[in-house]
């Protein structure tokens, strides 16, 4: 009777713990958000390792961005993508306007250095992303920069 009670007891804990673990695994948005979708194409495109590589950020785009890209040569796309010297800091979102169940503009500030500017050269976009929805998965359309910032570490000022 005693080996029942804790074994009861036991598969109650993990069963708690399970449900537990669980809500915390899950996000505020499902994996197919357009913050996630914008979040996974950039986490990608500073994982960009070979020209062949181009198809997969393809996969996040449609519209304008598609055939922008669609458009590059594969040395363009190996400057902008494989030989830069680019290293990822953060991605903030700064607001996300939902048009309708299909549309949405994001609004979000994404910071790197770039040793290609200069020694720890910090650089942040601000830019304007629009979203639309696609057989059921989030696609980038257009994104369109507001503003640019660059910080030079030790840099000279003049008064």
């Amino acid at each position: 009777m005693r080996s029942n009670s804790k074994l009861l007891r036991m598969s109650s804990v993990v069963a708690l713990l399970l449900a537990v673990a669980s809500g915390c695994t899950r996000k505020d948005s499902s994996e197919n958000s357009p913050r996630q979708r914008l979040a996974d194409y950039i986490g990608t495109s500073f994982a960009i390792k070979t020209p062949e590589d181009k198809q997969k950020l393809i996969g996040f785009l449609t519209g304008n961005a598609k055939i922008r890209l669609s458009a590059w040569s594969d040395e363009q796309f190996r400057s902008a993508f494989v030989e830069t010297k680019r290293q990822f800091i953060k991605l903030s979102v700064r607001e996300i306007k939902e048009i309708n169940d299909h549309e949405a503009n994001i609004t979000y500030e994404l910071t790197y250095l770039d040793q290609g500017r200069g020694s720890d050269a910090k650089v942040t976009h601000r830019r304007l992303c629009e979203m639309v929805k696609e057989d059921g998965q989030w696609k980038i359309r257009d994104v369109q920069n507001l503003r640019e910032l660059i910080e030079y570490k030790d840099a000279l000022s003049l008064p």
